[in-house]
């Protein structure tokens, strides 16, 4: 993980918070992958990948005539064989029903060769916080090859393009193109100063920005050397709370106009984006999909109140959702459970931390100081950034690793990793589900 310039101090500890006493397994879920026990929690990630290992070499082997070999779990947690390159660039758009033009800020990950040489890149959360990336170089040349698969991130309320990067470098060092994006009118500086739009405006904004980002990839993001790189044909989508909404859209899931509409102030001149009628027909019909996004990932999923009833059963991909039991942002029963239980497909994979909160997906927590941190989450040390939560850089690598195995199984068609995504979870501290 990247070193902070500014070195966080220990936050403080909150009190461990009880299990919700309302939080149901849904009812088409199966019983867990690996069970919660007590006696089980001690066990470390070491023994139980040893076990995973264990359980791959009792299946039968694979020849020719039977299918791939089976993957080994401890690929996904080491940077694949290519070098790391990163790049910030521009993306440019104009939205459906709007005369202006919309301009994004965003980062491009992409594979390099693997003995690349050149200058770190350059990280700065919030313009404030500088860190020291593990892989990346800025502004190297390409991988010769491709062209390489793409990874689209979309960052939560508040958020920033630079928190795709623990996920962006290792899905760059494996032969993807990863584009993150700042989702203008709704990151942290925006929030913090006077750049942020009406919720319900960002969340017909988001998912556009999502496909302009791949528009912008096929043609190269305007780096002529990243001309025909990138395959945007079959892509992967994931994305952290507000992300997760977004991804959830962008991958089929039916909006609400009339909740949206209702959610957008009378006096915020924004809002009279939603008199457009390109715009309503569009949501209305659904034309905020993606139909090259051929795979999705949530995390910590939010705002379901903008979606129709039963809204996320018109997802047709394979969806792997990934939540955090002790989510007081975003909460277990209110936004995970009705994802879950609307969705059937029989590549569809859960992935809970029972000890994680709504900031155990990012690196905020081990990347500020705590007086930074309150400053862009002040919600932050209750919801994930405390000593009885999950270790959060434990957790980003937890799911970093589903991520991978996932994607390259659902969109790269690698059948090697379903031992994996079919076994035992590959931590204790995870639980898993599947239809």
């Amino acid at each position: 993980m990247p070193t902070p310039t500014l070195l966080p101090d220990a936050p403080p500890q909150p009190a461990r918070a009880a299990r919700p006493a309302n939080a149901a397994r849904p009812a088409n879920a199966a019983q867990p992958a690996t069970a919660a026990q007590p006696a089980r929690a001690t066990l470390t990630r070491a023994a139980l990948l040893l076990g995973a290992a264990l359980l791959l070499l009792a299946l039968p082997a694979c020849g020719d005539d039977d299918g791939p070999a089976a993957r080994s779990a401890d690929e996904l947690f080491v940077p694949g064989p290519l070098g790391v390159g990163h790049r910030e660039v521009s993306i440019t758009y104009t939205p459906i029903g709007s005369e202006s033009e919309r301009t994004l800020a965003a980062r491009v990950w992409y594979p390099a060769p693997a003995d690349a040489t050149g200058s770190p890149a350059s990280y700065a959360v919030g313009g404030i916080v500088r860190l020291t990336p593990e892989l990346a170089l800025d502004d190297v040349a390409p991988a010769p090859g491709g062209p390489y698969p793409l990874v689209v991130y979309s960052h939560g309320n508040g958020g920033d393009a630079l928190l795709a990067y623990p996920f962006a470098e290792y899905f760059a060092s494996r032969g993807w193109v990863t584009v993150s994006m700042d989702h203008t009118g709704n990151t942290a500086l925006d929030l913090i100063g006077s750049g942020s739009l009406a919720r319900a405006v960002v969340a017909l904004l988001r998912p556009q920005d999502v496909s302009a980002a791949i528009d912008a990839a096929a043609a190269g993001l305007g780096e002529a050397d990243l001309v025909g790189l990138i395959d945007t044909d079959r892509v992967f989508l994931f994305g952290h709370s507000f992300g997760a909404y977004t991804t959830l859209v962008v991958g089929g899931a039916s909006l609400d106009f009339d909740a949206l509409a209702a959610d957008c102030p009378e006096d915020d001149g924004d809002c009279a984006w939603f008199d457009s009628e390109p715009l309503e027909q569009a949501v209305r019909a659904g034309a905020l999909a993606d139909e090259r996004v051929v795979a999705i990932a949530p995390q910590a999923p939010a705002a379901s109140r903008y979606f129709v009833n039963d809204g996320y059963a018109s997802i047709d991909l394979p969806v792997l959702l990934q939540s955090a039991l002790r989510d007081a942002t975003t909460t277990h029963e209110a936004e995970t459970v009705p994802v879950w239980s609307s969705l059937d497909g029989e590549d569809d994979l859960w992935v809970e931390m029972p000890d994680g909160g709504h900031f155990s997906f990012i690196t905020i927590c081990h990347d500020l100081q705590p007086s930074v941190l309150a400053l862009f989450q002040p919600d932050a040390v209750n919801d994930g950034c405390g000593e009885d939560f999950i270790d959060s850089e434990d957790a980003v690598e937890l799911l970093r690793a589903y991520l991978i195995a996932f994607a390259e199984r659902h969109v790269l068609g690698d059948a090697g990793w379903d031992a994996v995504l079919s076994g035992p979870a590959l931590d204790a501290r995870l639980e898993l589900y599947r239809p």
